[in-house]
């Protein structure tokens, strides 16, 4: 079952000089405005503005240059403002994965994870005391190696603790693919940041998740009614896995599958403020590649994470692929974000936004 939404529109679209549009969130920025946070490439060659939409030769990879970019709506999404950059590229590679927090006395807490090149991916924190107006200057959060956070990803538990889901590791390397021996070069471990002083200090959990295959990345987190906290965890074999904290984010429990079937794509977990329930937006596909990312499906527990039911399609077109989504809830609202394309198109992506009714995910 497919739901209808009442608003959808592609909100950051395709173009030459703007390849790829991702890694989006929308964040109440005050009691009118929202605030549409994305990944924005762009191109430095002259080739690259004469690119078409289906050349898929060059301008399109993850390493293409990037900054974060965002525009308001005062609407509740149904219309955005011009664009304007929330953080300039100024660093070799790029700079993506945003996440946005606010903290008790108003200030805003700004994450970012920065490009550096094979070796060099860490995250980076900023901080706002009027709104976003001004920023302090970037700081690096994570020892220097192989790092990343996800886009809208961050959680703030009962107690006031901030955890960041991250993953990687020191001394690890992004070369993607598998060696002769059919191995995963790439071995990836997803653990958390915490702080229990919005950020002015944080540490590290005492453990990481990881599994067989390409590991375990991409974590996203929420808090149960018992205090514990579940993870859903990208994996390469088939299935999203879960893990277990009992202590706050501390120690994660070895993660084991669940019977959620997915490509090598991230789930987001979160709750719905009005019900209380959980919702769940991943790939409801069987497969142990990157692909296919379609469909783009919803489904709802109402048991903190044991069963899942009500699963409905967000986006079901044939031949495109839909993933990496992001929900904020507005009054009796969900605005779900997610990054598509055509098949045919190289890895260049568009920004899509379908407004739902909450009671729409309990249908079917």
């Amino acid at each position: 079952m497919s739901l209808q939404p009442k608003h959808d529109i592609v909100v950051c679209p395709w173009t030459p000089g703007n390849p790829r549009h991702d890694h989006q969130l929308i964040f109440p920025l005050d009691s009118e405005r929202l605030m549409l946070v994305w990944c924005e490439y762009y191109v430095r060659t002259p080739s690259g503005v004469e690119r078409t939409v289906y050349d898929k030769t060059g301008q399109t990879g993850d390493d293409l240059p990037c900054q974060i970019s965002a525009c308001l709506s005062r609407d509740r999404g149904r219309t955005w403002s011009e664009k304007f950059i929330l953080q300039e590229n100024v660093w070799w590679w790029n700079v993506k994965h945003p996440n946005l927090i606010r903290s008790p006395n108003g200030e805003l807490i700004f994450f970012m994870t920065v490009w550096e090149g094979n070796k060099a991916r860490n995250i980076f924190m900023k901080r706002s005391s009027d709104n976003g107006e001004t920023w302090s200057k970037p700081c690096q959060i994570s020892e220097p190696g192989w790092y990343c956070n996800n886009n809208d990803h961050i959680v703030r538990l009962s107690s006031g603790r901030i955890l960041l889901p991250a993953h990687g590791r020191a001394g690890l390397e992004w070369r993607g693919g598998k060696n002769e021996a059919g191995d995963f070069e790439t071995v990836i471990h997803s653990f958390v940041y915490y702080s229990d002083d919005e950020f002015k200090t944080w540490k590290i959990s005492d453990n990481t998740m990881t599994a067989p295959g390409r590991g375990c990345h991409e974590p996203s987190i929420v808090e149960l009614r018992d205090g514990r906290l579940l993870c859903f965890l990208r994996t390469t074999l088939g299935r999203i896995y879960k893990s277990y904290s009992e202590d706050q984010g501390v120690t994660w429990s070895e993660p084991v599958t669940t019977d959620l079937k997915a490509p090598d794509s991230p789930p987001l977990l979160s709750r719905i403020p009005s019900t209380g329930d959980l919702l769940l937006l991943w790939n409801h596909v069987e497969s142990h590649n990157n692909w296919p990312r379609i469909p783009l499906a919803s489904a709802i527990s109402r048991d903190e994470g044991e069963s899942w039911t009500h699963i409905q399609n967000i986006d079901d077109r044939m031949h495109r692929d839909a993933a990496y989504a992001a929900v904020t809830f507005v009054a009796d609202e969900a605005l779900v974000t997610y990054y598509s394309r055509d098949q045919d198109w190289s890895r260049d992506t568009e920004i899509t936004l379908r407004i739902y009714d909450v009671e729409q995910f309990y249908a079917g």
